[in-house]
């Protein structure tokens, strides 16, 4: 008999939808008594949860389940503040994963590259297009990702995009098919969730 793995389940405090550990954000309390985004799950102590949904949040906050949850008054709670740092966690989790995957060699960078890799089906798994990049190169590369049903990040400066390669600027990223692609696509529509569209 193959034995099954238990996978933990929390309740959101917004919805009060039960779901697995792993799919919920988690808080805990600072000693000062602030509300913390623990988007990893790995700072200590007692952690509640809610969907990664901003809707979910503001409920939380207007209920005071929070408060409830941890059996204590706490500072001041924006639920603005922890959408932000939630954005903000979820956005340092995917720079770390391309970083990831740059080390892996499964990047791509440069406009002239990703419209090459995109014009051969099954390579490119999600693009990212900085918010910056000139309207020609956009149309290009939207145009292209789009035909073949390929996700198209669009957050970061060329910049950016390039620091998170250890690079000069760069206007467009892609990532090639594989398991980290597939995570920062996880990522990337979390964010989505979060943020509404990019």
């Amino acid at each position: 008999m193959i034995a099954t793995r238990h996978t933990p389940k929390r309740t959101c405090l917004g919805c009060r939808q039960v779901l697995e550990q792993h799919e919920l954000v988690r808080y805990v309390l600072a000693p000062d008594g602030e509300l913390l985004v623990d988007y990893r799950h790995r700072l200590p102590g007692r952690g509640v949860y809610t969907c990664m949904n901003p809707q979910c949040i503001r409920q939380a906050v207007q209920r005071r389940q929070f408060q409830r949850a941890f059996r204590r008054e706490l500072l001041a709670i924006d639920p603005e503040r922890l959408n932000a740092a939630l954005r903000a966690a979820i956005e340092t989790k995917i720079i770390s994963l391309v970083g990831m995957a740059r080390k892996s060699g499964i990047v791509l960078s440069g406009a002239r590259l990703v419209l090459d890799a995109l014009a051969m089906p099954g390579q490119i798994a999600i693009v990212m297009l900085a918010g910056d990049v000139s309207a020609g190169i956009a149309d290009k590369v939207v145009a292209s990702a789009s035909y073949r049903g390929i996700p198209i990040w669009r957050l970061l400066d060329k910049e950016q995009l390039g620091r998170m390669l250890g690079k000069e600027e760069r206007s467009v990223i892609a990532l090639k098919t594989g398991a980290l692609a597939e995570s920062v696509k996880t990522e990337v529509l979390r964010y989505k969730q979060m943020a509404g569209e990019i």
